[in-house]
């Protein structure tokens, strides 16, 4: 028999845990997505109103979860719309480098080294997820790992 104690010690794990995730997203935006316009790393001008549902991503080279979700970024850019932002990661050349060694698509990444889109939109941790409706709502936000099925079924939600 499982003893109480070890009952309890699992029961506070698991509410730090979703404590630790609220405080985490309690100030990410919510209604309709801020409007903004950037370069992407292949010189593309991007907003962040679209008429099509649309992942906004922010991620940083020396975030390690973010490596474990570039391979689930890049596959969910073939079917959606995705703006790839890098915060606090270098210089353009920098992040032109590091798309090459990881097999990035740089027609994606923007390089908010300032922080500016970051502020805008409320990111205070890597990697954060905005998913948006063709309507420009923001829908569902997620910070932390997301599974490439993870992001496709909020994609698949919104686009309804």
């Amino acid at each position: 028999m499982i003893k109480r104690k070890t009952i309890l010690q699992w029961l506070l794990v698991i509410i730090a845990i979703f404590s630790f995730r609220a405080y985490q997203q309690h100030n990410l935006s919510s209604g309709i997505v801020p409007s903004f316009n950037s370069k992407t790393l292949s010189g593309a001008i991007v907003s962040s109103h679209s008429s099509e549902p649309t992942l906004i991503h922010f991620w940083a080279t020396w975030c390690g979860i973010c490596q474990l979700e570039n391979d689930n970024i890049q596959n969910i850019s073939r079917d959606y719309r995705v703006l790839n932002i890098a915060m606090q990661s270098g210089s353009d050349t920098d992040l032109q480098a590091y798309a090459q060694k990881h097999d990035m698509k740089t027609d994606i990444i923007i390089n908010d080294n300032s922080g500016s889109l970051a502020r805008l939109l409320g990111v205070k941790a890597t990697p954060t997820s905005f998913f948006i409706s063709k309507d420009s709502q923001i829908k569902f936000s997620e910070v932390g790992y997301v599974s490439t099925l993870g992001y496709r079924l909020r994609l698949w939600w919104i686009s309804l």
